[in-house]
């Protein structure tokens, strides 16, 4: 990642402000931060991505995420990270989001997402709701995304999927 724009770097200093008590960690004695490890893509349309030369469903990167609330009923949190997209570029995104708690293991919900890639919507910045189902193994979260096909935003429509590792817990929270 060659260069940071001032939006990204402004949303991952709040996130830290807001992440700061988190390093103290909270009444339960538990630190608020994961780790995102981006990871799998799967398209619908495989024929399409790969004529279009977006067919790359490795999509490695890194992220933070700090869950500023969390209780019986759901999780709110700030992230931002980067990925390689699908196009091979390196996607970097940064939002907000709120999950409600299905159960002891699952959570559904979503955030809004600010995305900046030459992948999508020609190359410019643009902010789109996305969609978020987790399953909280305890020790991982497997999350899962669905993208649909949005115009010039994105093309094609995707189901992603990445692991959370939270720091500094034992086991679920959830």
């Amino acid at each position: 990642m060659r260069y940071c724009p001032y939006w990204m770097r402004a949303i991952v200093a709040a996130a830290l402000a807001f992440g700061a008590p988190a390093v103290r960690a909270g009444d339960d004695g538990q630190l608020n931060l994961n780790v995102h490890v981006y990871g799998f893509s799967y398209h619908t349309d495989q024929q399409g991505v790969k004529q279009n030369g977006l067919d790359n469903q490795l999509n490695l990167g890194l992220g933070l995420n700090y869950e500023f609330h969390n209780d019986e009923r759901g999780v709110g949190f700030v992230e931002a990270g980067f990925y390689q997209d699908s196009g091979s570029n390196t996607a970097k995104l940064a939002g907000v989001g709120y999950q409600y708690k299905l159960g002891r293991n699952w959570r559904l919900g979503g955030a809004l997402v600010g995305l900046k890639s030459p992948t999508y919507n020609q190359g410019s910045f643009f902010i789109a709701p996305l969609p978020i189902l987790t399953y909280d193994f305890g020790p991982v979260q497997l999350n899962a995304i669905y993208v649909p096909p949005y115009g010039d935003y994105n093309e094609f429509a995707v189901f992603g999927f990445y692991f959370s590792v939270p720091l500094g817990k034992n086991g679920s929270t959830h």
